[in-house]
């Protein structure tokens, strides 16, 4: 949920601030401590000196390296303990925080379980929304295959392209394809007018206004800052100007693009 995530973060940064300010305060004053007991010793042995007794002369020794590894270890270690005491206060609230959420939100949902719905609303849809998805997807795949099978039908579009070409000299292909060519277009003619998006020639200069329709005209090359664009028409778009959709009944198998012949001899 975002608003766990976003407890997480501001608790995390507030508890980081205050161990931070916790860290350099013992850490201060630790130093200004040992600061301190430091001069003191110092001073101590300075005096001793002057008399000489070799076991105070020891004591102020050990002691002066105590102090000097304490000043170097307990900075890092004190400052890794109040951290990792921070961490861990802050992951025991998020989980109390998490565990809140989880019992209000079970709460509320008991409370809306509990009240019914009026009975109208029950009624709003005759037909369920999967079904109406599956519904419109079938009937988009029966429209695709539907449009090949007349390609196939009246161009034979289908055989082309599962042809090797390989074996054949390009004047053959020249010659086949003009004739699925016209076959195709006269077929897309039946259902379909199209024209271009642009009613400027490929090759001509254009200025793209603020505001224009993305999916009618793809930007390409050096495109950067917010319109007006100044560019080349390198395609003119296609659109449909007429669409004339069969109606397709469900007698026959959608999946069928065209029937096998077989001529009976």
């Amino acid at each position: 949920m975002e608003i766990i995530r976003a407890y997480s973060r501001r608790s995390l940064w507030w508890i980081i601030f205050f161990m931070g300010l916790l860290s350099l305060v013992t850490n201060s004053a630790f130093y200004f401590a040992l600061t301190v007991v430091s001069e003191k010793i110092l001073l101590l042995f300075v005096a001793q000196n002057k008399v000489n007794f070799p076991q105070l002369n020891e004591f102020i020794r050990q002691a002066n390296q105590m102090t000097d590894m304490l000043k170097v270890f307990f900075v890092p270690v004190s400052t890794g303990v109040i951290f990792l005491l921070g961490f861990m206060l802050w992951f025991f609230s998020r989980h109390s925080f998490v565990k809140l959420m989880e019992k209000s939100y079970l709460i509320s949902t008991n409370m809306k379980a509990k009240v019914k719905p009026p009975e109208p609303l029950k009624k709003l849809s005759a037909v369920p929304v999967p079904a109406a998805a599956k519904e419109r997807k079938e009937n988009d795949n029966r429209m695709f295959l539907h449009l090949l099978s007349v390609l196939q039908k009246e161009g034979r579009l289908l055989d082309f392209f599962s042809e090797d070409l390989e074996q054949y000299e390009d004047d053959q292909i020249g010659g086949a394809v003009r004739s699925i060519h016209e076959n195709c277009k006269k077929a897309m003619s039946k259902y379909m007018a199209s024209k271009p998006v642009l009613d400027e020639n490929e090759g001509d200069e254009i200025v793209i206004q603020p505001g224009f329709d993305s999916n009618a005209v793809k930007l390409t090359g050096n495109v950067t800052g917010e319109p007006p664009f100044k560019g080349i028409v390198r395609h003119k778009g296609w659109k449909a100007a007429r669409l004339d959709l069969p109606t397709l009944s469900g007698d026959r198998d959608p999946n069928i693009i065209a029937p096998a012949e077989v001529e009976i001899v």
